[in-house]
């Protein structure tokens, strides 16, 4: 079976020169480039890699440290708190826009710590929404990578589930912009979470949190530390019947449920307050069932087979991730370093119906992929007098991918499927979305096997520099080379990386840079043979143009200037513009939600983004808007998946991509009542995604808000500390909104957003 859209089911030139930038989000003397939204108990989060703004150990020691009055665990968070600011001396975001969201923050949003990872990624400016729980920054198609603890993540495949779980998060930080050559491969947005430890624990969390869409969904957190040894575990449990977005704008979807456990473990060694090995595991394991949409009539005939009911076809995903790390740091004079193994295994199995599958689309795929990726990262920063700071470092991951299907389908009197006249989607009564519908031959249908998948190693090196000139001015220059050697594709560059950090005053500071990237694609990639083998069939590919995804080559530039216009309140405006050589995106090609990469020949994002943030007593607030506007041309990969129509339209005319969100915007207020209570309410705006045949149509605007309550009683039982009770609604208003119609480059399916929902929990802190 070849991954393209085939599922009926699931009818899911600017100029540079205007580098004009304005950003205002900085606490006074702060050489960075931005800070986050406020934190209800106290200042403006900020940023942890900002190296010059690092929080002195004393500051430290205290921060979220429940019951650290003894001298032997103070003591011990001072020595995490030295070796954490280390760290951070390695690898610093000096020159990028950093936006921080810490943990008064994610409790003030909707549904605190229950809430997924996405919906706290939305709190932050450029971060558009997309179906299945991903994300757009800034412009690109996901293209982000995740780094914890200061740590990359080896890729995952990209699927429904997100194994990263909030309840495990302290804070994230969103880079972007002109990163410094430390940062390689997924460059659209570094997601660094910083985890929980047990020193901010020190005790157990016992939660259990549910409400509308049938939600139950507990969790543990478990934590503390020892003379030398600081641990922290958490474990969740999620049930409800809203696991995909809805394919239509009912607020009961149906064939919807999920069931997802997720565990996390972070245990660090003290050996010296100057040395420490840390060992981090994750796992999760989740189940969707694939919505279906009432209705559809078929357009196949399946000898003997019941009548088609696309209500009730059994679509079923499930999708494993676990990886590990094991660090070890160490920090001697002016000499800071730190050496990582990693390993990640990432698989996701579709089970089809194998009665409706036929009869609505024609096909109907078991697939396996499967991911298992190991590598190594070692980074080490020198203070050489007191102008320089020398950064050096390498990352190697090999992967190896496999690509298993079994799919079922019908003979056809066509050798490719016909380029349709116009994009239809799945309605109530009417046939179900097949472009072009190849013929069958037969109503009998056979089985195709493809077996396959590919390997390789990406690997990058980097040399930096960060230079202070004088007092107000830092120059970070450095470059990187990057490698991608793997089955289908071997390519290399040398990326020059510089950004100029100006502290005008106390209260201003500007930056402006600019770093040439180098962005490798996914493995995912079909042979052409395997795709020859499904001519003349009802799965039969568009034309038999097959060329492999290549890497992608940016030219980036960034500015901006950061403001605090009073003690409470700070503005923030950055824009950037992207040059892009084989721009990547991602589609879904196939009946397994799976998204894939190909290749435009070139590309154009520019934008903006505006945010501020005010902190006064008992009152934060914070609000972001941002502007993007895409360009790209000229499918030049993995052309099969698409209809010859659109490939010729696309080369010789330009188009907005698909998941081009013009404008968006969030924001929310937080009030602490008698320090004992927290109410809030966000909200989230998006302009609409693109749609159609060569993404010509818009989708409508949206917005939707949430409000909710906390209140914490503090107890002074020796066994129970405290116990909080919280409230969220969310969609305050029920907007009915629509994320995807089916249509537009590489989409599949509709999506909807949920519907007006209420719901509550308690946590137990012992």
């Amino acid at each position: 079976m070849i991954l393209r859209p085939r599922l009926s089911l699931r009818p899911h030139q600017v100029p540079a020169a205007l580098l004009v930038f304005a950003l205002f989000c900085s606490q006074p003397g702060v050489v960075r480039a931005a800070t986050g939204p406020v934190d209800t108990s106290g200042s403006p989060a900020a940023s942890p890699n900002a190296m010059t703004n690092l929080p002195p150990a004393s500051s430290v020691q205290t921060t979220n440290v429940i019951g650290t009055n003894s001298p032997v665990k103070l003591e011990t968070v001072v020595v995490t708190a030295d070796l954490d600011a280390a760290r951070e001396q390695i690898a610093p975001s000096l020159g990028a826009v950093t936006y921080t969201i810490g943990p008064n923050q994610i409790q003030s949003m909707g549904q605190g710590e229950n809430s997924s990872f996405q919906q706290v990624l939305l709190q932050a400016p450029g971060v558009v929404q997309e179906e299945f729980g991903e994300i757009h920054v800034r412009g690109d198609h996901g293209d982000v990578q995740y780094r914890v603890n200061g740590v990359l993540l080896p890729e995952s495949l990209n699927g429904f589930g997100q194994e990263i779980d909030t309840h495990l998060i302290h804070s994230v930080t969103l880079i972007t912009g002109t990163l410094p050559a430390q940062f390689g491969d997924r460059t659209a947005g570094i997601i660094d979470v910083t985890t929980k430890t047990g020193s901010q624990l020190d005790g157990t969390q016992l939660s259990l949190y549910g409400g509308s869409y049938d939600t139950f969904n507990p969790s543990l957190q478990w934590g503390g530390t020892t003379s030398n040894l600081d641990y922290f575990v958490a474990a969740s449990y999620l049930h409800d019947n809203h696991g995909i977005d809805n394919t239509t704008a009912s607020p009961d979807p149906l064939h919807d449920l999920t069931d997802q456990e997720k565990l996390f473990g972070y245990f660090s060694h003290h050996f010296d307050q100057t040395s420490r090995l840390t060992l981090l595991l994750s796992s999760s394991d989740a189940g969707f069932q694939i919505p279906d949409t009432a209705g559809v009539e078929p357009i196949y005939q399946l000898a003997n087979s019941p009548p088609a009911n696309s209500a009730a076809a059994n679509n079923y995903q499930a999708e494993q991730n676990y990886y590990a790390v094991l660090s070890y740091q160490k920090s001697a004079g002016n000499l800071q370093a730190q050496i990582s193994a990693l390993t990640r295994y990432t698989d996701i199995r579709f089970s089809p119906d194998p009665v409706q599958g036929l009869l609505l689309g024609g096909n109907a795929a078991r697939v396996e992929n499967s991911d298992f990726a190991n590598g190594l990262q070692a980074d080490a920063s020198y203070e050489l007098g007191d102008h320089h700071t020398l950064r050096a470092g390498l990352l190697a991951n090999y992967d190896i991918e496999r690509l298993d299907t079994a799919s079922s389908v019908f003979a056809s009197s066509s050798e490719f499927t016909a380029s349709p006249t116009t994009e239809t989607i799945a309605q109530p009564g009417g046939p179900a979305p097949l472009p072009g519908n190849p013929p069958q031959s037969s109503t009998i249908p056979f089985t195709i096997t493809a077996n396959g998948g590919n390997s390789g190693l990406t690997s990058g090196l980097y040399l930096q520099d960060e230079w202070r000139l004088n007092d107000h001015l830092t120059l970070n220059y450095g470059a990187r080379y990057d490698r991608f050697d793997v089955t289908f594709d071997h390519e290399a560059q040398i990326s020059p990386r510089v950004n100029l950090v100006w502290r005008i005053n106390d209260a201003t500071t500007a930056h402006l840079g600019y770093a040439r990237y180098f962005m490798p694609p996914t493995l995912q990639y079909v042979a052409p043979s395997t795709v020859k083998g499904f001519d003349y069939t009802t799965d039969a590919p568009f034309n038999n143009r097959d060329d492999p995804p290549k890497v992608e080559r940016d030219h980036y530039f960034d500015a901006g200037l950061s403001r605090q216009i009073t003690a409470p309140w700070q503005v923030t405006a950055d824009t950037y513009c992207k040059l892009a050589k084989n721009l990547l995106d991602d589609g879904q090609f196939g009946s397994a939600v799976i998204l894939n990469n190909f290749n435009y020949t070139s590309g154009t994002i520019y934008g903006a983004e505006l945010g501020s943030t005010y902190k006064q007593g008992p009152l934060s607030a914070y609000a972001n808007y941002s502007y993007v506007q895409t360009w790209a041309r000229n499918i030049d990969s993995v052309e099969n998946e698409f209809p010859n129509n659109e490939l010729a339209y696309l080369a010789a005319t330009p188009l907005q991509l698909d998941h081009q969100g013009r404008f968006t915007g969030s924001g929310g207020i937080a009030y602490t009542w008698l320090k004992d209570t927290r109410l809030y309410s966000d909200f989230l705006y998006g302009d609409g995604l693109r749609a159609g045949f060569a993404n010509l149509e818009k989708l409508p605007a949206y917005w939707t808000a949430n409000i909710g309550v906390e209140h914490v009683w503090h107890l002074h039982s020796a066994r129970l500390s405290a116990l909080k009770l919280r409230v969220d609604c969310l969609n305050l208003f029920d907007r009915v909104y629509e994320l995807r119609n089916g249509t537009g480059v590489g989409i599949a399916a509709p999506a909807y957003g949920p519907r007006r929902a209420f719901y509550g929990g308690i946590t137990a802190i012992f």
